[in-house]
């Protein structure tokens, strides 16, 4: 629920920015495209900050705990937007919820891996990002059915709703046992994997966990992570995949979907008889199908097939997008489908894959002892590019043009399909010493010795 709270926010910006940077503006005065840009970008300032400082706190208090805190920034950020309309107001409201919004990407998938079975450990990871599609879609729909302040107490009942939840819920069996509190445990693995606390199953994962443990000290140590040379080539592939995500644009394009979609229907010929919110839905549904595509494929499929496949589908479609503004710029016309079309691919795609997969790799590729240090890096890099990205995409599609800029993604994302074949080795249903035999190089070695034998 804090990613569908952080959904919701991201995509706030698209059916609002009409509004708020018109005569009917709730604001006192009209926004101008300065203010949105630091509307839609200032949540990514303060996320990265969160990230550390919740990095810190799910280890030393629980993930628990940490969670049920992200929920209160989120809520102070919603009721300061209906309190306030005054552009700092809800600069800084968004700048509340990118805190609150930093921790609950930094928790959530490690409470969730934690809490998994091997068996759907993929599913349940990419859930995470099907929640954030489902704020995309709540409040790309909300905001084109509801008036402002009705969606905004809406949207507030969300961190709400999820604090009163989550206190009746238990914190990780792999915290608790790292607490001491084996027995604990026990009863909430128990509990997740509906048998009694007592089956041999249920003793065998917690002495797994004493023994991953023992063998290890929890604490946010990035000097333990460059220490380890395999664990930081893993860190770097983890990292490089993560970015190709920020970067093959599709964030962008939901911020700022109903304008894309404005931008594109200037041209009377290339009307589809929707409106651009209407067509932001459309985006939003396309999405969230992805997601939902991405739970049941990703523990069939592999992490690294999927991945492949759908960046080079998000390549392609926003190389079409690219030239479909390009002939706009030259007075060719194509169908105002076209653009809906790649765009949809496009989502489709990040949702399916490209949003998904590299959180669960992430948290696959490392120990219980640098899993916490590696997520809070990555998020922090990764959340800090986002702010970058939104910052300069609407200077860089004045500079350079929205066919330029769609081809900058698109050459990311192909790119992206050699490096995960290249260098990413599969983590599904694998030990981290195989992952990291992999990425030393030793299975391909091994083989080439058993061949010639």
């Amino acid at each position: 629920m804090p990613i569908v709270a952080y959904g919701s926010a991201m995509g706030w910006i698209s059916p609002n920015k009409a509004l708020l940077m018109g005569d009917s503006s709730p604001a006192p005065f009209p926004l101008n495209e300065e203010d949105v840009s630091w509307m839609a970008s200032i949540m990514f300032i303060f996320a990265p900050i969160a990230v550390f400082i919740y990095g810190m706190a799910t280890d030393k208090f629980g993930r628990k705990n940490a969670l049920l805190c992200a929920s209160i920034p989120i809520s102070l950020g919603w009721a300061v937007k209906l309190i306030c309309t005054h552009p700092i107001a809800l600069i800084g409201a968004r700048a509340l919820i990118g805190f609150g919004s930093g921790g609950g990407f930094v928790v959530c998938p490690l409470y969730v891996k934690e809490i998994s079975d091997d068996s759907i450990r993929g599913m349940t990871g990419t859930f995470v990002i099907f929640s954030q599609t489902a704020g995309n879609l709540l409040v790309f729909i909300l905001g084109d059915l509801l008036p402002y302040n009705m969606v905004l107490w809406i949207l507030l009942a969300v961190p709400l709703i999820h604090f009163c939840i989550l206190l009746r819920l238990p914190d990780s069996p792999s915290y608790l046992v790292k607490s001491g509190r084996n027995e604990e445990a026990a009863k909430v693995l128990g509990w997740l994997r509906s048998v009694p606390d007592t089956d041999p199953s249920i003793c065998n994962a917690v002495d797994r966990l004493v023994i991953e443990q023992t063998t290890s000290e929890l604490k946010f140590s990035p000097k333990l992570l460059f220490a380890n040379k395999t664990a930081m080539k893993a860190f770097w592939v983890a990292l490089i995949v993560n970015l190709a995500r920020e970067f093959c644009g599709c964030i962008a394009v939901l911020v700022y979907a109903s304008h894309i979609f404005a931008e594109a229907g200037k041209d009377p010929g290339s009307s589809v008889g929707l409106s651009p919110n209407k067509q932001s839905i459309l985006l939003a549904l396309v999405q969230i199908i992805g997601s939902f595509l991405a739970c049941q494929l990703v523990d069939r499929v592999g992490r690294k097939p999927l991945l492949a496949v759908t960046s080079a589908a998000a390549g392609f479609s926003m190389c079409l997008l690219g030239v479909w503004f390009y002939l706009q710029t030259v007075e060719v016309h194509m169908p105002g489908w076209v653009p809906i079309l790649a765009l949809c691919v496009s989502i489709f795609a990040d949702a399916s894959g490209l949003q998904p997969l590299p959180f669960v790799i992430m948290t696959e590729m490392f120990s219980f002892q640098l899993r916490g240090t590696v997520a809070t890096l990555i998020m922090a890099i990764s959340l800090g590019t986002d702010f970058a990205l939104l910052m300069l995409f609407t200077p860089l599609n004045n500079w350079i043009g929205y066919h330029s800029t769609f081809w900058l993604f698109s050459a990311v994302c192909l790119t992206n399909v050699f490096y995960l074949i290249l260098c990413v080795p599969e983590t599904k249903m694998r030990s981290l010493e195989d992952i990291y035999s992999d990425l030393e190089g030793k299975r391909n070695h091994a083989n080439k010795t058993d061949a010639a034998g």
